[in-house]
């Protein structure tokens, strides 16, 4: 069962993704047929907006306060939260992939809707195409340093330091992470664990804000231009390849972005 402290997370989840995909689909169909290529643009960005969202919920519960209530050792309460708090991130990645199945069938489907004014020019093309990549690229260490931070608070916590197969596991997350294991580096782990929470918080707000500028722009510079072949290839590959992504965190194939 989640923890209950998660379930206001789990509905901002659900609303984030219940918005971005409505929001998407109500452009795309409202859109010259040529032109919902450009959906790449503004439709990426905005479908990051639930693991990010995410993301900032776990970081503001206090996790780290909540989970050192435990105690050190206490493996069983601990794991059921870490499987909390990863349960949440994998339903925002889900919807991050449905909304990128969403946008890329949306592009391919042509035989609808009006015709668009003009070609888009290279340079608007390289523009639309730019917005996604900053949006991933803004999105994704912020997910990822969270990742980090609960492996190492998880791994930590978890671990009977009294025991020397507990203490090698604990060593072993540090080492994984980057962390010394010197006993006199401990105020170095509280550190990067502390600062892990404000990045979560501050850094996953301050995201999701810039996604949205980023959405904004891209929606109206695709707004009434139809695009080639190339772009339609281009912006189809690029959706596939965060579909398959978002699948892959979804399943926990994904390493860095797990808790465990």
């Amino acid at each position: 069962m989640a923890d209950p402290r998660l379930l206001p997370g789990f509905v901002l989840v659900a609303l984030v993704s219940a918005v971005v995909l409505a929001s998407l689909l109500a452009i795309g169909l409202s859109r010259p047929a040529a032109s919902r290529a450009g959906l790449i643009a503004g439709g990426l960005p905005l479908a990051l907006l639930p693991p990010v969202a995410a993301t900032a919920y776990i970081a503001s519960i206090n996790l780290f306060g909540s989970v050192a209530e435990f105690g050190a050792g206490a493996a069983g309460p601990l794991l059921a939260v870490r499987a909390s708090f990863w349960l949440l991130q994998r339903i925002a990645w889900g919807a991050f992939s449905v909304t990128c199945l969403l946008g890329l069938a949306l592009g391919l489907v042509r035989f609808f809707g009006s015709a668009a004014d003009a070609p888009a020019s290279v340079r608007r093309g390289l523009v639309l195409l730019l917005l996604p990549c900053l949006g991933l690229l803004v999105a994704t260490p912020v997910t990822h340093r969270l990742a980090k931070g609960l492996r190492v608070t998880f791994g930590v916590l978890s671990a009977d330091l009294s025991d020397s197969e507990g203490r090698a596991r604990s060593d072993a997350v540090l080492e994984a992470e980057g962390l010394s294991t010197h006993p006199g580096a401990l105020g170095a782990t509280a550190r990067f664990v502390a600062r892990t929470s404000i990045v979560g918080l501050i850094g996953g707000t301050t995201v999701a804000v810039i996604l949205a500028g980023l959405a904004l722009p891209g929606f109206i510079l695709a707004w009434r231009v139809h695009f080639g072949g190339v772009f339609l290839a281009l912006g189809s590959s690029l959706w596939l390849l965060c579909a398959a992504g978002g699948i892959l965190a979804t399943l926990g194939a994904l390493k860095p972005f797990r808790f465990d």
